[in-house]
């Protein structure tokens, strides 16, 4: 009786083990700040047995939103027009994604997804003004085409504190995170999406990490690089000029590094599987476990603090 027991208790728990996995399916309408989470989101899936990830990124540099509307009705009248580079990931076999171009018609028509993320571009993410109408266009296309899919938004995030842009804006980068986060709320509140706050998990870390980032003001020579410790958004590199063949310093404060990466994995896993992201325990070769813990902090606390409209 007893070995009936135990055994009728472990098929349970493998049923109830079973249940609670997930078989997700995400499409991403972006840019730069979403195919970024290809980087080693699915790796984070591969190293949870019951969990499985296919996601694919619909991907145009620099993409606001309007011009995600003005795709669809241009593929709409021809199936060339409005193209994409669009790129699929599955974390049952790691590796370089496979990658193609289509539309976002063709691509919202070929298979159920559970999940379509949506964001504004950059540039124009802390201005109101320019989400809608398009915000509400864009969602009732997903909507037409995808009517099971639950539509979420991607919070991006504000630029290293070196960003030139800011001179252009007018604020620096606490007005910009303010400005975005509170459209980012407006959007979220109108239509009823969830948020994957990954904005407010970049400015955790600076708040958090124990080193700031400093921009540098002496003079490098190649192959040397300034240090881009401090934070999660920027990084320094040479590049050959093609004029002169010489290579010059130069330097992006505005797309995430590597760690950001993990951030972003870490954040998007722990959103869309519903478990701590205190668990898991992959990590990029060569990062410190204690500076792993201080990202993973940082994705918990982001998605735990965010009040969600639904």
């Amino acid at each position: 009786m007893k070995n009936k027991l135990l055994l009728a208790g472990l098929i349970l728990c493998a049923g109830i083990g079973l249940l609670s996995a997930k078989d997700l399916k995400v499409l991403m309408i972006g840019n730069s700040f979403s195919i970024c989470v290809g980087n080693k989101l699915p790796q984070i899936v591969h190293s949870f047995p019951g969990h499985s990830l296919e996601l694919t990124s619909a991907y145009i540099g620099g993409c606001p939103l309007d011009k995600h509307v003005g795709n669809i009705k241009a593929a709409e009248k021809d199936p060339k027009k409005g193209l994409y580079l669009v790129s699929i990931w599955n974390s049952a076999k790691l590796g370089k994604p496979e990658t193609y171009k289509s539309n976002l018609i063709d691509l919202l028509k070929k298979q159920q997804y559970d999940i379509v993320t949506i964001q504004q571009s950059s540039m124009k993410s802390w201005d109101w003004k320019t989400y809608e109408p398009s915000a509400g266009e864009l969602i009732a296309f997903v909507r037409k085409y995808q009517p099971k899919a639950e539509i979420v938004i991607q919070q991006t995030w504000s630029y290293r504190l070196d960003s030139p842009r800011f001179k252009k804006f007018g604020f620096d980068q606490t007005g910009m995170y303010e400005r975005l986060r509170d459209s980012y709320g407006k959007l979220a509140a109108k239509y009823q999406l969830r948020v994957i706050p990954m904005g407010d998990a970049v400015q955790l870390f600076r708040k958090y990490t124990p080193v700031k980032f400093q921009p540098s003001t002496q003079k490098w020579e190649y192959p040397k690089l300034p240090s881009d410790a401090g934070d999660v958004v920027g990084s320094s590199f040479w590049r050959k000029e093609a004029k002169t063949g010489k290579m010059r310093l130069a330097f992006d404060a505005h797309h995430l590094n590597a760690d950001g990466h993990y951030l972003q994995a870490c954040l998007w896993f722990a959103f869309l599987y519903g478990e701590p992201a205190g668990k898991i325990s992959w990590m990029p070769h060569g990062m410190k476990k204690n500076f792993a813990v201080l990202i993973r902090q940082c994705a918990q606390e982001a998605l735990a603090g965010y009040r969600q409209v639904k």
